[in-house]
């Protein structure tokens, strides 16, 4: 029975979703690989096993099978993100163990426990931590980036290298250093070389990388033969393999090249014999690729958005391949079929196979689908005017709910989603905490602001030095253009994590007047605390971000902490954050508690305890999301009152 809606102000609807059914039966699918028979491997995080990575394996017989009994959760710490935890050869599986980082092996068809490869400590009494391990075509070699740490000066990263013929447990043995960063160990068909990339401070990834290449044999490298292939200070190289044929080929852009140029944007090169030559000339980004024999599979982003498109490497061409995704991951090949993590508009992101006719089967759905399709509100991608005279982009989901109507003529409120990174990106796509949030009356509007992903190299950089500045301009313009437009109405609040933490502070610093509200998550409040306290990886981030380094630019570090601009602070915040975070450690999030508390500024903080950056478990997504909706629900509806 059709139920007639009810006429009520945005700010009285009810969610159609809770937060408890948001994150009921809810995983998140990562790192796809295939062994050489074709078989499919990945890793689920589940919340509901408090945030547990676990190895799943898709048999040839098309059944789905859980491969790492609990507690083992197969997810690297190195450089504190990590990255690819496992590798799949010759009926083993090789995976890192959160708990103690150790590398485990167990057998692919009867799992049973996992074995430990490695020792618990170096011989030195040091904790080595490994990320994208590979294994040598002949099976003996196994080879991956790796993490060395003694628990209080910066860790040494590297290339390391186990012998899989030599029983019991192994110390690796380094193969590879001198740089600061190593990743993407990768052998050529025949084993005979290897190739990585690496980078060194201050620079990020995304700024300079070097693939480099190296003969290989009997588990060492030839360093006197090391060739550089590609990359420079001023070069960042994203994603390389080998080809069928021995060449190397990657893609690349280049630092401060004209954004209508080719180099802007990542394109695929190729190398052979000391000779670079590009294969495309496109004015958007290829981001990733995998081999497919005579053809090239890439993940494209036009002006931001994730689709796939086949490559012919001889002419260049691109031909788009059309899927049912708003966005998608880096796929996989299995025979004549891709593998793919794929968000649709309306449903639940999945994992799924598409077929060479561009027929679909889904495997495995990132939740339960029992929404209704008239709850669920679909991306509008936007793209706005900036006062510098620039061009912003983002997403828009307007309020929707089957049982509700607004009034005629009142507009919604909005809630502003800022990206974390700040090299990170907004992607399109169906989220059952978006319906959460457009069902109980919320626009939302999702800003890729300029410093994001996706859109080139001078889009990328033009946040360099102007972090703090830049991003909170972009989501200002981006507010008023949607408020021109009729869009959204006078009340807005912003969400963000991490970096984005960090600009929904100096948002409700700096323009006090057009936020009612906000909420940091593991945020940043003093930059110059977050430079005392943070990890290698970003040790030097802030530098590129910020113009230089805290030595120099000290003032800048002050002048750009929200911490210090409190007063003019009208708006209450509140603040979440991991006791266990290692990348935005907890003192930033509690120093900005303290003084709010001190000059008696609204507020509220909430710290969780064995979660760290980024929370993973699900009593506590449930509870920071439950809070976060009564903090901003409460805050509108004493402004409507006055």
């Amino acid at each position: 029975m059709t139920t007639k809606p009810v006429t009520a102000s945005y700010i009285d609807w009810e969610p159609a979703v809770s937060a408890q059914d948001i994150f009921r039966a809810t995983v998140a699918f990562s790192f796809l690989s295939a062994d050489a028979a074709g078989q499919l491997f990945w890793v689920e995080l589940r919340p509901e096993e408090k945030g547990r990575c676990v190895i799943m394996m898709r048999t040839l017989a098309g059944e789905c099978r859980e491969l790492l009994p609990s507690p083992f959760s197969a997810r690297s710490r190195v450089m504190e993100y990590g990255g690819m935890p496992y590798v799949v050869a010759n009926g083993r599986v090789i995976f890192a163990n959160f708990a103690d980082q150790r590398l485990y092996a167990l057998d692919s068809e009867n799992p049973g426990i996992p074995q430990p490869l490695t020792t618990e400590k170096t011989g030195n009494g040091l904790l080595m931590k490994y990320l994208q391990p590979v294994v040598s075509p002949d099976g003996r070699w196994l080879v991956a980036a790796c993490e060395v740490e003694d628990g209080s000066s910066e860790p040494m990263n590297a290339l390391c290298v186990v012998d899989l013929q030599v029983t019991g447990l192994q110390e690796p043995r380094i193969i590879v250093k001198g740089a600061d960063f190593y990743k993407q160990p990768t052998f050529s068909a025949d084993g005979s070389r290897l190739a990585w990339l690496e980078w060194n401070h201050p620079c990020m990834p995304w700024d300079s990388t070097i693939l480099t290449a190296a003969p290989f044999a009997n588990g060492n490298i030839d360093a006197e033969d090391t060739c550089r292939i590609a990359g420079s200070t001023t070069s960042a190289v994203n994603d390389f393999a080998f080809s069928p044929g021995g060449e190397i080929r990657f893609v690349m852009d280049i630092k401060d090249s004209s954004p209508e140029t080719i180099c802007n944007f990542f394109n695929l090169y190729s190398w052979r014999d000391g000779v670079v030559r590009p294969l495309t000339h496109q004015t958007h980004e290829i981001a990733a690729f995998v081999n497919a024999g005579k053809r090239v599979l890439a993940l494209i982003y036009r002006e931001g958005s994730p689709s796939l498109a086949w490559i012919d490497p001889v002419t260049g061409q691109l031909t788009d391949l059309q899927t049912p995704f708003s966005a998608v991951n880096k796929p996989v090949l299995l025979g004549d079929r891709i593998a793919v993590v794929g968000t649709p508009a309306d449903r639940p992101t999945q994992l799924a196979l598409i077929d060479p006719n561009g027929q679909v089967e889904v495997l495995r759905e990132a939740s339960q689908s029992d929404l209704h399709h008239e709850d669920v509100s679909a991306p509008r991608r936007v793209s706005f005017p900036t006062a510098d005279g620039g061009v912003c982009y983002g997403y828009f989901y307007p309020p929707k709910n089957r049982r509700y109507l607004a009034p005629e003529g009142e507009l919604p409120p909005v809630r502003v989603l800022v990206h974390g990174g700040p090299t990170g990106m907004a992607r399109p796509g169906f989220s059952r905490e978006n319906v959460f949030w457009t069902s109980q009356g919320y626009a939302i509007f999702d800003v890729n602001y300029r410093g994001s992903l996706g859109f080139g190299r001078a889009y990328r950089d033009a946040l360099l030095g102007n972090w703090g500045i830049l991003d909170i301009n972009d989501v200002r313009d981006g507010l008023i253009y949607l408020r021109q437009q009729r869009m959204i109405g006078d009340q807005a609040v912003v969400s963000g994590g991490s970096a984005g933490g960090y600009t929904v502070q100096r948002l409700l610093t700096e323009f006090p007047d057009m936020f009612a509200t906000g909420a940091s998550y593991f945020g940043i409040g003093n930059l110059v605390t977050l430079q005392n306290l943070t990890h290698k990886f970003e040790a030097r981030y802030l530098e590129g971000l910020l113009g230089g380094p805290m030595s120099t630019h000290r003032q800048v570090f002050e002048d750009r902490s929200p911490i210090n601009h409190l007063e003019n602070l009208k708006s209450p915040m509140i603040i979440f954050q991991g006791s266990e975070d290692k990348v935005v450690p907890p003192e930033n999030s509690r120093e900005m508690a303290e003084i709010l508390a001190r000059k008696k500024v609204l507020h509220e903080y909430y710290e969780y305890k064995e979660e760290g950056h980024g929370f993973r478990q699900k009593a506590n997504l449930v509870d920071s999301l439950e809070k976060e909706a009564v903090f901003f629900k409460k805050i509108l509806r004493q402004k409507n009152r006055k």
